[in-house]
């Protein structure tokens, strides 16, 4: 058994199982604290054994036959593939020139091996599996650094091309390897001792405490722990998620063990304290399932280790977490995204099972198990987790319950985030879909997109948020909004006097209302706060509705500025459109847009339209919608000091002068 801190911890000047008294830190603040204090924690955590060891060979021989094939032909796979190399000048790239991709293809890859190897052994119960699993381990204990370049901070050092080997970082992904690490010691068991010997378990034990579990004790300034000045994003649950694997799993400790898991349960009140009332998740579907998901994670383990007595599913903000995800959907895979992430689901389906299970949420059980029957794009690093891959396989009641359709629920509005969703039918993708936020520009993974539009015709995407690319170092940086896609110009929002909109909180939607009244549902918001002053606008109300009777979406903006001299309203279009001449004089223009299942029409009243192309050269953003995006590019009619533009969108005979079909770049 490990010894306990020594005289230099801070948390040796009060009792093992108290936390340090800094004001300045979420500690015993929080409602998941007065559930869960210090001393309860210490008496409450027992055991925890959610999935099986390989000797538990009953649980794992009842996986589903074809679930087994597919995930014993991936180990096979993984069994000869060569082990990837991360070599210290990829590392170096991201701060060279800022690419960060190379290496985490390579960090990804080894931990996406090592999950399809254990569960390959775990369904097969086949000791062929050992050695490499031995080797995949053995070579990520040997790795310097677990964290990705992006996340390479230091105390004490400026400039970082490589990491600082001696100040372990608890980033996201070293407590993800941690977590990986423990997961397979847990599922191995005795098959890992008697393969690679005592010293190789306790070898993989001191190195998840060298650089997760006693760094996370002796330190408290670690931004995810989330002090009061403090934001806190999905790095909290996330990072929180994995440091309760490692505790509950390989801290033999009980006063070490109690201590770090009211850090934990600390710090996930400050995040639980910026949840909205409404479910909503401000940096989009993508890190829904890193975020929210991960904080029901959380609690699930907490009351798991606990026999029930540390719950915290009781607390006001966590009931509604389940009811975004399933508010994006559009159809097939395709979701609606806002911030940072892809226009699809891209991650275990049984993530979002789970978190309806935990909920008690019928529909996000339901769109779970659609999505789980559907092809999969998903690149490395979505595939890497081994509890994910665990839960794939033993989350109650999904490996082996009937493939359904999906909820397609027929609208949702967010008051607290201020997003609507709604379709023309519920239950059904055949139709129109309408997606409007107002928001802020201070959001989490925050695009410049207030008053953004979405609109979709039987489930496949048309109007859209063209998501983001390969993360780089300009994507979190002082060049950020330098990106398109991060920009309020391909958010559907005007350029004003050849500004865009800004970031910042100030920069919000105000007079936000929902609108329902005789078969409609819209949003309508006045935007001009978005802009800097000097765009010269004193108001830009648009309004977006879906007329369920008529079969349209009719999207007005109106706007007055005395110092506008020019406006152009861009809408980014995912499939090329045909604009139909215009003869002087006439008020409206029609643009005919092709689908993969129909025919979508947009008359345009009050303004001249002309087609934009942008070809893609980013790898994600070519996966989600193919060689490009278009733009419409509408150019008002009337004085831009003050002046109106009424968009229709109904469904329409296909023009023969359109393009062919568009090729559905997002799997069905």
């Amino acid at each position: 058994m490990r010894a306990t801190l020594g005289a230099s911890s801070p948390v040796d000047e009060v009792r093992p199982y108290d936390l340090p008294a800094d004001p300045t830190l979420p500690y015993g603040r929080g409602p998941l604290t007065a559930i869960m204090p210090p001393a309860l924690v210490r008496e409450a955590l027992g055991t925890w054994h959610p999935f099986p060891t390989v000797a538990e060979r009953a649980v794992w021989d009842a996986v589903p036959a074809a679930r087994r094939r597919e995930v014993v032909e991936r180990a096979e796979a993984a069994s000869t593939t060569p082990w990837p190399e991360l070599r210290a000048s990829l590392f170096a790239e991201f701060h060279r020139e800022g690419n960060r991709s190379r290496f985490e293809l390579s960090h990804f890859a080894r931990r996406s091996l090592l999950r399809d190897l254990v569960l390959g052994a775990g369904l097969t119960g086949d000791a062929r599996f050992d050695d490499p699993v031995m080797d995949a381990i053995w070579s990520i204990c040997e790795e310097s650094f677990w964290g990705l370049p992006a996340h390479s901070f230091s105390r004490r050092h400026a400039r970082l091309p490589l990491p600082a080997t001696d100040e372990p970082v608890v980033d996201l992904f070293a407590a993800e390897s941690g977590a990986q690490l423990a997961w397979a010691r847990h599922v191995m068991g005795e098959r890992l001792v008697a393969v690679g010997g005592e010293a190789f378990d306790e070898r993989v034990v001191a190195e998840i405490d060298r650089r997760l579990l006693t760094p996370v004790l002796e330190r408290d300034d670690w931004q995810w722990l989330a002090k009061e000045d403090r934001n806190p994003n999905n790095w909290t649950p996330w990072i929180c998620s994995n440091l309760l694997v490692t505790a509950l799993l390989t801290e033999a400790d009980a006063d070490r063990r109690a201590v770090l898991v009211s850090k934990v349960i600390a710090s996930l009140d400050a995040y639980v304290a910026q949840l909205l009332p409404d479910g909503g998740c401000s940096e989009g579907q993508s890190y829904w399932a890193v975020g929210p998901a991960k904080l029901l994670d959380c609690l699930d383990a907490l009351r798991g280790a606990s026999g029930g007595r540390l719950d915290g599913f009781g607390v006001p903000e966590v009931a509604a977490l389940s009811r975004y995800p399933v508010a994006m959907h559009v159809g097939g895979r395709r979701m609606v995204q806002h911030a940072d992430g892809h226009g699809q689901w891209l991650l275990e389906a049984s993530v979002l099972h789970r978190a309806g299970r935990l909920l008690d949420d019928p529909e996000a059980r339901q769109l779970a198990i659609h999505l789980r029957d559907l092809p999969s794009g998903r690149h490395e690093r979505a595939r890497a987790s081994l509890w994910r891959g665990l839960s794939e396989l033993f989350e109650p009641g999904y490996a082996d319950a009937p493939p359904c359709d999906p909820p397609l629920p027929q609208q949702r509005w967010f008051p607290d985030l201020q997003v609507l969703s709604a379709r023309q039918a519920g239950g059904s993708a055949e139709g129109l879909m309408l997606c409007m936020k107002a928001g802020h520009n201070a959001e989490h993974h925050n695009h410049n997109d207030v008053g953004g539009l979405s609109i979709a015709l039987d489930g496949q995407h048309v109007v859209v948020d063209p998501a983001v690319g390969v993360y780089s170092g300009q994507t979190f940086g002082p060049r950020r909004y330098e990106l398109f896609e991060m920009n309020s110009d391909w958010h559907c929002l005007p350029v004003v006097n050849g500004t865009v909109q800004q970031p910042g909180g100030e920069h919000a939607a105000r007079s936000v209302r929902l609108v329902e009244a005789d078969g409609c549902v819209g949003l309508t918001a006045d935007l001009a706060p978005a802009w800097p002053v000097g765009a010269g606008l004193e108001s830009y109300v648009r309004t977006a509705t879906l007329d369920r009777t008529a079969g349209r979406v009719v999207v007005t903006d109106t706007w007055q500025g005395a110092g506008v001299s020019s406006l152009v309203l861009p809408l980014t279009i995912a499939v090329e459109p045909h604009v139909d001449d215009v003869e002087d004089g006439q008020r409206v223009c029609r643009v005919g847009l092709r689908t993969p299942t129909g025919a979508l029409v947009l008359d345009v009243e009050g303004a001249r339209v002309d087609v934009e192309t942008r070809d893609l050269d980013d790898p994600y953003l070519r996966f989600l919608w193919g060689e490009r995006l278009w733009r419409l590019l509408l150019t008002p009619t009337d004085d831009p000091r003050q002046g109106r533009v009424r968009m229709v969108f109904h469904r329409g005979p296909t023009d023969p002068r359109a393009s062919p079909p568009a090729r559905d770049p997002v799997a069905s």
